[in-house]
């Protein structure tokens, strides 16, 4: 339910303030059955909205589809039987959005109802991201002489009113919240109160300069996984971002020196939804094999094989270019030497000609005396003509092989992504860092090595190939 809206008499100092802000103001505290974020669900919501001087109250008890411990009953005075007749968060989704999106959300520990909020907004089929003030920040440092900035601490520390039955009610809270507020602005300068709010304000609301409808679509992205492209009049090729905070990390992205150049003259943006940022890089794939665009040069090398003129494969260090490959990449290295190093190695593992592989990169290929044959460790029958389809099967066969940099021993994966608040899989073909696109292209990104790195931490999803 929504209540009636408190007389704006109530903070008229308060209302004034925050109406210089550049978007509505949005006070707001969560009741929920626990702390996990993943496990535990929302069983009231209350929002104070201030939008240029006018003030307006909502509230919902809300059903969190599970039981409610004794244990938080007896915290906030919300029973099984208080909700079991009260709308799931999903019927108050469409009302509670508007309030929130395209708003400053000031809560104590922000991060907390953030991203509740977040993930109860994503089960029920809706994007929200929002820029945050945690008051708990605000009251360190406008109160730096004071340890605790509980909100028990504050209500004491002001002697704030409320009653025992409000506290750890959402409304309760948020009523308490904005009293602090009101109070910290009279006991303080002003100006230097405002000043507080773009230092602590995370994400970062979005500039002024951006136009109007950049902004609007803006502030209706979710702040998770996906592709964002981005338009630019006179261009042929869009700008392509892969994000896993989208809309943190755009917000900060438009902060950055000389984004006002760089950005403002955008004619549109498009997102595509992800679930992960590996998976987003995968999307982006997929635009560029509809889009294509010049690869451009990384910072990591790979081996490739040729055939020399007399059919034979040889072994050729090349840089690994950002964009679509047309073959699979074998070994990732951060370093050519290191790249011919472990080359040398794989191939007396392989038991691989040397020689004939060309290893050196000299050229010399069968003119090159070999060194294992010269030991007498093989009879260097491997370079007589009949023995050439033999070698290259061989080559092909240990190719997967070769050593991927910071991957240990997997050289090949299939990577399963999971949204659980969804239930949407997406199932990757990872080699070299690289990703298998469906028509058997590959496409490599510099990000990509570190991003694999850090997935491995993960062991689920994951099969190794080879």
């Amino acid at each position: 339910m929504t209540a009636a809206a408190p007389a704006p008499a109530h903070w008229p100092q308060l209302a004034a303030a925050l109406a210089t802000l550049p978007l509505p103001v949005a006070v707001v505290d969560l009741e929920t059955t626990g702390g996990h974020f993943e496990q535990d669900r929302v069983t009231e919501v209350a929002v104070l909205r201030f939008e240029q001087g006018r003030i307006s109250r909502h509230q919902w008890l809300v059903n969190p589809q599970q039981p409610i411990s004794a244990f938080i009953t007896r915290l906030t005075g919300i029973s099984n039987e208080m909700v079991a007749d009260a709308p799931v968060f999903a019927d108050i989704a469409p009302a509670l959005l508007p309030l929130l999106q395209g708003h400053i959300l000031v809560a104590h520990n922000s991060r907390f109802d953030y991203t509740f909020l977040r993930r109860e907004f994503a089960r029920a089929g809706h994007a929200f991201a929002a820029p945050s003030l945690c008051t708990v920040q605000l009251s360190r440092k406008l109160y730096p002489e004071h340890s605790k900035h509980n909100l028990d601490s504050i209500i004491d520390r002001f002697g704030l009113n409320i009653a025992a039955t409000e506290r750890h009610r959402a409304l309760g809270d948020v009523l308490a919240l904005t009293d602090f507020l009101n109070l910290s602005l009279q006991q303080n300068d002003s100006q230097n109160w405002l000043n507080h709010w773009p230092q602590l304000t995370k994400p970062y609301w979005l500039p002024t300069w951006l136009p109007e409808h950049l902004r609007q679509y803006l502030y209706r992205l979710p702040d998770s996984a996906g592709l964002s492209v981005w338009h630019h009049p006179g261009h042929h090729t869009p700008t392509l971002l892969t994000h896993d905070h989208a809309f943190s990390q755009i917000a900060s992205l438009l902060q950055l020196p000389g984004a006002g150049d760089r950005w403002q003259h955008t004619g549109n943006i498009r997102f595509i939804p992800a679930l992960s940022l590996l998976h987003a890089h995968a999307l982006k794939a997929e635009y560029l094999q509809t889009h294509p665009a010049t690869p451009q040069a990384a910072a990591w090398y790979t081996a490739a094989f040729v055939a020399d003129h007399h059919g034979r494969l040889q072994a050729r260090v090349v840089p690994l270019n950002n964009g679509i490959q047309s073959s699979r990449p074998y070994g990732l290295f951060a370093h050519p030497r290191a790249a011919k190093k472990a080359l040398a190695e794989w191939a007396r593992e392989h038991s691989l000609c040397p020689a004939i592989l060309d290893i050196g990169g000299q050229g010399g290929g069968l003119q090159t005396p070999c060194p294992v044959a010269a030991a007498q460790l093989c009879s260097g029958d491997c370079r007589l003509p009949e023995h050439i389809q033999q070698h290259n099967q061989a080559v092909l066969q240990a190719a997967p092989l070769l050593p991927v940099c910071d991957w240990g021993a997997q050289h090949a994966l299939k990577l399963t992504e999971f949204n659980p608040l969804s239930g949407q899989t997406i199932t990757l073909h990872c080699a070299a860092a690289a990703i298998e696109m469906a028509d058997g292209q590959w496409y490599f990104d510099d990000a990509l090595p570190r991003l694999f790195k850090q997935r491995l931490k993960n062991r689920s999803g994951i099969e190794v190939v080879c």
